[in-house]
C-alpha cells in the first residue's frame, strides 16, 4: 500500500511540475532532464508512470482545460438558444485557447483522440473531476467524443434536426470553423499578447460569418419552397 501511495504521490509531484513550467515556458522548451531535475525525480521515474515526456506534458496540460471545460459545461447548462450556444461555445475556446495557443493546439491537434482521452482520464485519476451533477454529462459528451470536428458537429447535427440549417452545411461549418481555429492557433503559438488578441478575434468573427451563411441559406431555401 505505501508503495502505492508513493507511486501516486510522484505521479501527482510530476504533474504539478510540468504544469509550473509550463504556466512560464512553452510546450517546445520542457526537457526530460530539466523536469527529472525541477521534480526530485529521477528520469527513470518518470517512465515509471508515463510513457514518455510528450504524455506528462499532455496529462499536465489538462489543468489548463478546468476553468474552460467547466465554463462551456455550465453555458450548455444553462443556455436556452441553441445558435448561441453554438456562438458562447465558441467565444469560450477563442477566451481560452488563444491565451495559451501553444498548449490548446498541442491538446486538440497535435494528440490524437485516443491520446487526448487516456491524458484526460490519467490526470482526473489524480486530480479528480468533482462539478455539479448538472453539468457532468455535458462535460462528458463534450469532450469525449470524437475529434474536434465531431465535437462541434455535436451542436451543428443538432441546429440541423431543428431545421435551421442542412446536414451537409452542419458538417460544412464544422470542417471550417475547426479548421480556422487550427490555423490561427498554429500562426501565434509563439506570438505576442496582442497578436493573439487579434487572432482570436479574427477567429470568432470568421465563425461568426461561416455559420451566418449556413443560416442564411437555409432561410433563402425554405422562402423559395414557400415554407416559413
Amino acid at each position: 500500500m505505501s508503495t502505492y501511495k508513493n507511486g501516486e504521490r510522484t505521479k501527482k509531484q510530476l504533474i504539478e511540475c510540468v504544469y509550473a513550467e509550463l504556466l512560464a515556458n512553452p510546450v517546445s522548451s520542457l526537457k526530460i532532464r530539466d523536469v527529472a531535475k525541477k521534480s526530485g525525480c529521477a528520469p527513470s521515474s518518470i517512465y515509471q508512470h508515463f510513457s514518455s515526456l510528450d504524455e506528462l506534458i499532455a496529462v499536465a496540460s489538462i489543468k489548463f482545460m478546468d476553468e474552460y471545460t467547466f465554463a462551456y459545461s455550465k453555458m450548455l447548462s444553462e443556455s436556452k438558444d441553441l445558435i448561441d450556444s453554438y456562438l458562447q461555445g465558441w467565444e469560450l475556446f477563442c477566451k481560452f485557447a488563444f491565451g495559451r495557443p501553444d498548449i490548446f493546439y498541442h491538446l486538440f491537434w497535435d494528440l490524437n483522440t485516443f491520446d487526448l482521452e487516456e491524458a484526460m482520464v490519467k490526470y482526473y485519476a489524480v486530480f479528480p473531476l468533482k462539478p455539479p451533477k448538472v453539468y457532468s454529462i455535458q462535460y462528458y459528451l463534450t469532450f469525449l467524443i470524437g475529434d474536434v470536428v465531431e465535437r462541434d458537429f455535436v451542436l451543428m447535427r443538432t441546429m440541423a434536426s431543428q431545421n435551421l440549417v442542412t446536414l451537409e452545411d452542419a458538417r460544412y461549418v464544422s470542417v471550417v470553423t475547426t479548421s480556422i481555429a487550427r490555423s490561427l492557433l498554429a500562426d501565434c503559438r509563439d506570438a505576442g499578447e496582442q497578436e493573439k488578441q487579434e487572432a482570436a478575434a479574427r477567429c470568432m468573427e470568421l465563425v461568426r460569418y461561416t455559420l451566418d451563411m449556413a443560416l442564411e441559406r437555409h432561410r433563402l431555401k425554405n422562402r423559395s419552397h414557400g415554407t416559413k
